[in-house]
């Protein structure tokens, strides 16, 4: 019998599938540092069925959001898990890409055409902060409401940029229902289309510029089956680790928001504490303008590399040195946080 036109492009098709699951990838991809970078996906799906779910119940306005956090707490079946759920996933999201970061910032990897990786990854990671502020404030207990409060002043203190975001985020000069409505429409609409092109834009750019070169590592192995069960892997664990620490951490809801009254508590999540209270700390203007020349320095890095390497700099022990002192201050300023 012929082979008909549909049946060879059917194998075309098939055949490219499987060029495609069983691509050859590095050797140093089986190690656990290098796997950081497929995590937070992992965790953002989790993220995404988690946070569906509670749409259900979540109510976007003043008077019913803190009632229907409340209700899904206390009230619905299996909704204190769900929020477990959400909440231990998206401080975990944070947790890996800060060390994916770190990894990619003390090996260099963003080298020999990294650098849109890394400007990729970097959107990625200010993305994923800006989920973490506009879930926290969606509580809309005393604590949150005075947290978004205190962090969109900040806001409106950046240079040049800030009356915009700060206008823009508030809806007035005032926190009111629109707040709360744009902050969800933020985080439930705008936030997710975002990260997904960026997630998309990101595998592209890996697989159109390659995995970064580990020097001493030349060895390969198919992406399938041994990289993805290893992904599996990590997936089962993932999912055992927020299973527990949504139940031996149960998510809790304070006061109703109260304008009238300051919240004894406005820490922000962890993952803001080190800013937060260096903000504090520091001359205001100063602070917030080093913090964000700071996310600038952050973004633009592989490019200052670029510059000092081809001067002759050894970038290796600068990075090093660099990375010790960036990650023991976040220390000292999250844990004086925590401990205030």
């Amino acid at each position: 019998m012929e082979t008909t036109a549909a049946e060879i492009k059917e194998k075309s098709f098939r055949e490219k599938l499987i060029d495609v699951i069983q691509e050859e990838v590095p050797d140093h991809l089986n190690s656990f540092a290098y796997c950081l970078g497929a995590t937070p996906l992992i965790l953002f799906l989790i993220l995404a069925v988690s946070g569906v779910l509670l749409t259900f119940y979540y109510i976007p306005f003043p008077g019913q959001a803190y009632g229907s956090v409340k209700a899904i707490t206390e009230e619905i079946y299996l909704g204190w898990f769900i929020r477990g759920v959400h909440r231990a996933a998206v401080n975990l999201m944070v947790a890996t890409l800060l060390l994916h970061i770190v990894r990619v910032f003390i090996t260099r990897a963003y080298r020999d055409g990294g650098e849109m990786k890394w400007l990729l990854g970097a959107a990625l990671f200010f993305t994923v902060l800006a989920f973490g502020f506009t879930g926290y404030s969606l509580v809309y207990d005393n604590v949150s409401y005075w947290g978004m409060t205190v962090v969109t002043d900040m806001i409106g203190q950046i240079p040049v940029v800030g009356k915009s975001l700060f206008l823009l985020l508030r809806g007035g000069e005032d926190i009111t229902e629109l707040t709360l409505l744009r902050l969800y429409d933020l985080h439930t609409k705008i936030l997710p289309l975002v990260i997904l092109v960026l997630i998309g834009a990101h595998i592209v750019a890996i697989r159109t510029i390659g995995f970064a070169k580990v020097d001493g590592n030349g060895g390969t192995h198919p992406f399938y089956p041994e990289h993805a069960l290893k992904m599996t892997a990590i997936a089962i664990m993932l999912l055992i680790v927020i299973v527990n620490m949504a139940a031996i951490f149960p998510p809790v809801i304070g006061d109703p928001a109260n304008p009238l009254e300051v919240a004894s508590d406005v820490s922000p999540p962890w993952y803001f504490s080190a800013i937060y209270r260096w903000i504090i700390i520091a001359p205001r203007e100063a602070g917030l303008f080093s913090v964000f020349a700071f996310f600038i320095v952050f973004t633009i890095y592989p490019y200052i590399d670029r510059g000092f390497a081809d001067r002759g700099a050894n970038m290796l022990r600068i990075n090093l040195a660099i990375g010790i002192l960036v990650a023991v201050f976040f220390a000292l300023m999250t844990i004086w946080e925590a401990l205030v």
